[in-house]
């Protein structure tokens, strides 16, 4: 059996009367090693061959020694118990494993998800983890190094109007990282504060000339458009796989738009009004 140099206490020395070989009952003197499961072994280390098992003919060594071990017994060191020829369990805590967040078609609807956030308490390394790895640190479960770690979850905005978005992003985490103490999260974000985001897709929409302007001429358009989910509002009634122009939003007019797109619950397929409050996408 393979242990780690730190659960080996070498160079130890058996007088006569100490020991015996363990399937001969032969007695042993000499060089020998402990490990930290209260194995001996002939053989200054595990290099020092050969390692024949011997058996104490100390009483004490025969007595099964154990110690309970703190919650926290993984940043104590293990040659302590080693010393006291005690067992140590090597099933230490885990650290955080990070996950990838991915809005679902629901969440889009919604205009909103929950995000999970674990920072180191001793500097400002933060990582993004699912719930169920959240739910185990945040409950101190003891599996994982829940005393190393604090936990954080929010709400994040990834539908609605764009530059909206992106400041409530950037507000709530400000308030998140100054009322929790989470110093880092700020910068974990690096100015990205519409990751994920979507505009609410739509086709078949008019605009008689208030609302958009071209962006490769800058001149007003009218006419049929739709609205892209990652690239916006276009020229055209559906989305085609050929290039075609994106539009510039006169200011206010998406804020309108989005907000009646919201409001609408039922398909349409007809040319409708991108100022009316009926229909849908």
């Amino acid at each position: 059996m393979y242990y780690p140099k730190s659960q080996i206490i070498e160079n130890q020395y058996a007088n006569p009367g100490e020991f015996v070989k363990d399937s001969t009952g032969e007695p042993y003197s000499g060089p020998y090693y402990k490990t930290s499961d209260g194995s001996f072994f002939t053989g200054k280390n595990p290099q020092d061959t050969p390692n024949v098992p011997l058996k104490s003919l100390n009483q004490e060594d025969q007595i099964p020694l154990s110690e309970p071990l703190p919650e926290s017994y993984y940043l104590i060191d293990d040659s302590y118990y080693i010393a006291k020829g005690l067992k140590v369990n090597r099933n230490a805590p885990r650290p955080p494993i990070s996950s990838k967040p991915f809005p679902t078609e629901s969440d889009y609807k919604l205009g909103e998800f929950e995000r999970y956030f674990l920072k180191k308490r001793n500097d400002k390394f933060i990582i993004e983890v699912n719930k169920k790895e959240y739910d185990l640190f945040k409950s101190s479960n003891l599996s994982v190094q829940s005393d190393l770690y604090k936990a954080l979850s929010f709400n994040w905005q990834i539908s609605g109007i764009k530059e909206q978005v992106g400041k409530t992003n950037k507000n709530i985490t400000t308030l998140m990282q100054k009322r929790f103490n989470f110093e880092g999260l700020l910068d974990y974000f690096k100015l990205n504060f519409t990751q994920y985001f979507k505009y609410i897709p739509a086709e078949n929409l008019v605009t008689e000339g208030n609302e958009f302007k071209e962006k490769k001429t800058g001149k007003i358009y009218v006419g049929p458009y739709h609205i892209h989910p990652d690239k916006g509002p276009m020229v055209g009634a559906t989305h085609v796989p050929y290039p075609h122009d994106f539009l510039i939003p006169i200011s206010g007019s998406l804020e309108r738009i989005v907000l009646n797109l919201e409001q609408e619950t039922q398909p349409q397929t007809t040319y409708r009004r991108s100022g009316g409050s009926s229909g849908g996408y």
